[in-house]
C-alpha cells in the first residue's frame, strides 16, 4: 500500500476512533487540555498562532477564550484561495469562512512571523516523532514550510514551537512520512507534552 492509501486508511481509523467516544467524554477530555496547555504558556504575553476548532477536534475554545484574557495575542487561521494565513483576533466573535468554519476578519492585522512564539497545531493524528496526519490538503504543510524557511532566511537563532494538539485517540505508533510533510516539536494531550 502507497502513502497516500495508508494516510487515507489512517484518516478512516481516527474517524473511527473518535466516534467510540461520547461527545461528553471528548468535551472532558478537551477541558483537561485545555488546562495542561494552559499551565505550559508563560504568563507573560505570547504571539500564538492557535486554530478555531472542528466538531471532531479538541475543543480549545475555552483556551483561546483564557490566553486573550491573559494578554496573549491570539491569531487564526483565514483560508484565501489556496493559501492560508494567520489573522489577528480581538475576541472569539469572528465571522463564517469559505468553509463556514469561523475566522478571524478580513481586515485583521496579519500575523508577523519574527514575533510568532508558539504555535498550535490540530491534526488527525501525531506520532511520538512529531510526524503529524492532517486533513489531506496540505495547508499546515505549506504553513509550517513558510515559517521555517522565512526564519532560515533571516538567521534567526530563535524558532516557534510548534505544538501539535490531540485526543489521546489520535496518538498512533507511525504515520507515513512524504518529502512534503512536516513535523511538529512536540504532541500536547490532556495527558502532558511529549517532545519529539
Amino acid at each position: 500500500m502507497d502513502s497516500a492509501s495508508q494516510k487515507s486508511q489512517l484518516r478512516e481509523d481516527i474517524r473511527h476512533r473518535l466516534l467510540s467516544f461520547s461527545s461528553e467524554e471528548l468535551a472532558a477530555e478537551s477541558r483537561s487540555l485545555c488546562r495542561r496547555l494552559h499551565d505550559l504558556m508563560p504568563r507573560e504575553p505570547q504571539v500564538i498562532a492557535a486554530y478555531y476548532p472542528l466538531k471532531d477536534e479538541a475543543d480549545v475554545k475555552p483556551l483561546l477564550t483564557d490566553l486573550l484574557r491573559d494578554g496573549h495575542h491570539i491569531y487564526l487561521p483565514r483560508v484565501g484561495k489556496g493559501d492560508m494565513v494567520f489573522r489577528r483576533i480581538p475576541h472569539l466573535q469572528l465571522a463564517r469562512g469559505v468553509f463556514n468554519i469561523p475566522e478571524p476578519l478580513a481586515d485583521a492585522p496579519l500575523l508577523d512571523p519574527m514575533k510568532l512564539a508558539y504555535a498550535l497545531i490540530p491534526g488527525r493524528a501525531f506520532d511520538r516523532s512529531g510526524n503529524r496526519l492532517g486533513r489531506g490538503n496540505g495547508g499546515y504543510d505549506h504553513w509550517l514550510r513558510w515559517i521555517r524557511a522565512y526564519y532560515q532566511k533571516s538567521s534567526s537563532e530563535r524558532l516557534p514551537a510548534f505544538w501539535g494538539v490531540a485526543f489521546e485517540c489520535q496518538i498512533v505508533q507511525e504515520i507515513p512520512f512524504e518529502a512534503h510533510d512536516e513535523k511538529v516539536d512536540s504532541v500536547v494531550t490532556a495527558r502532558g507534552k511529549m517532545d519529539c
